[in-house]
């Protein structure tokens, strides 16, 4: 992929670097340590660990466990039964039915689950991903 720049002409990826960056300047994606931070400068992603963190510093995803959260706390994805819920917990995803359903609990048709854990950084669950301004940082 070319490198690419925010409307304010702040790199958003950087190809020689392998780098990616917020509009703000601050670092969204280290390409050395394999880490992502939200423009607050909150880490959103620790490749050490495999985790993952909102902007507000509550966890997203616990690699340890396999179990997503959204920022308010509430489970979006509970690994042992592998349902997934919206931040109202409403449920999202039914494991054994294989449905998915919106936030107002209608059916919908597709299955996947994703949701923002900050500017430019989602999280997406089935399978587990977590990219940066649309790429993959996650193994």
């Amino acid at each position: 992929m070319a490198s690419s720049k925010h409307p304010n002409g702040v790199d958003k990826w950087n190809d020689l670097t392998g780098s990616a960056f917020h509009p703000n300047g601050v670092q969204a994606y280290n390409s050395l340590t394999g880490s992502a931070f939200h423009s607050n400068g909150v880490q959103a992603y620790n490749s050490l660990t495999g985790s993952a963190f909102h902007s507000n510093g509550v966890q997203a995803y616990n690699s340890l466990t396999g179990s997503a959260f959204h920022s308010n706390g509430v489970q979006a994805y509970n690994s042992l039964t592998g349902s997934a819920f919206h931040s109202n917990g409403v449920q999202a995803y039914n494991s054994l039915t294989g449905n998915s359903y919106t936030s107002k609990g209608i059916l919908k048709k597709t299955k996947t689950f994703s949701f923002s854990i900050g500017e430019g950084i989602e999280l997406q669950i089935f399978p587990i991903k977590i990219s940066v301004y649309g790429r993959k940082v996650n193994k």
